[in-house]
């Protein structure tokens, strides 16, 4: 078996080789993705799939003729090309199982704490989303190729969906988008980073101005001068009293104009 996507046309026969990725686990979300090299030979009347091990594109074609009583009238090119779209169907369903794993993560960065960090689960969509974007690439070449004017096979084989070319196009267009939408979600992570950060700030700055005037009026009354006010025991309330006032005069300021 070849390692990428290709066609070889012989006379009477047509030998294209797929890959299809399909989740470890049934659980597709956060799961590891299999590579699953798909053979597959028309010719007159006949089309053979060759894989090692289970392919569930495969599965899903035969489950959807399991009660169609016309697939006799299928010729091989028509045959070949269902297969072939629930290969790329497949693809479209890992981008719809990433997505909603994405939009986990928006609601993650969204509602989580300090304590939440999603950096490591971005780099490992990330990686996955390039893995799907590796393998579905060749594919464009070979189905180009199934479908230009020379490849035409109507008379022993049949002539395969154009469609699948389009489907395809589909399939890459879904993936890519999901780059944008891991970029969206990175910005909102760096987004509410930042915004922990300035509510930080703002609370150090906050008690900085509050505690300002006070320190100013601890410094000038521990100057070392005489004055008949340090004489009087009972002015420390006093200085304690106008110290507590200053505070609560700047909360209230700060409160009034939304800076809390």
């Amino acid at each position: 078996m070849t390692s990428r996507a290709r066609l070889i046309q012989s006379a009477e026969r047509l030998h294209l080789t797929v890959e299809a990725l399909e989740p470890e686990s049934t659980d597709a979300l956060a799961s590891r993705l299999l590579r699953r090299e798909l053979d597959i030979v028309a010719g007159p009347g006949l089309v053979v799939t060759v894989h090692r091990g289970p392919v569930a594109a495969v599965q899903r074609f035969e489950d959807g003729f399991a009660d169609e009583t016309s697939l006799g009238a299928l010729d091989a090119g028509e045959l070949m090309s269902g297969v072939i779209d629930e290969v790329i169907a497949g693809y479209y369903q890992l981008a719809e199982s990433i997505q909603q794993e994405i939009d986990a993560l928006d609601r993650r960065a969204l509602q989580g704490g300090p304590e939440v960090d999603i950096l490591a689960d971005i780099v490992d969509v990330r990686r996955r989303i390039g893995e799907i974007r590796r393998v579905l690439a060749p594919h464009r070449i070979a189905l180009a190729a199934l479908a230009r004017p020379q490849m035409r096979t109507e008379e022993s084989v049949g002539q395969p969906w154009p469609g699948l070319v389009d489907r395809l196009e589909g399939a890459t267009s879904a993936i890519e988008a999901l780059r944008d939408s891991l970029l969206g979600t990175y910005d909102i992570h760096m987004g509410r980073a930042a915004q922990r950060a300035n509510n930080v700030m703002k609370a150090l700055t906050l008690l900085s101005a509050v505690l300002l005037p006070s320190v100013v009026l601890a410094g000038i009354m521990g100057m070392n001068f005489k004055m008949p006010f340090f004489d009087d025991t009972r002015n420390f309330f006093v200085v304690v009293a106008i110290m507590g006032s200053f505070a609560v005069a700047l909360f209230v300021v700060a409160q009034r104009r939304r800076w809390i």
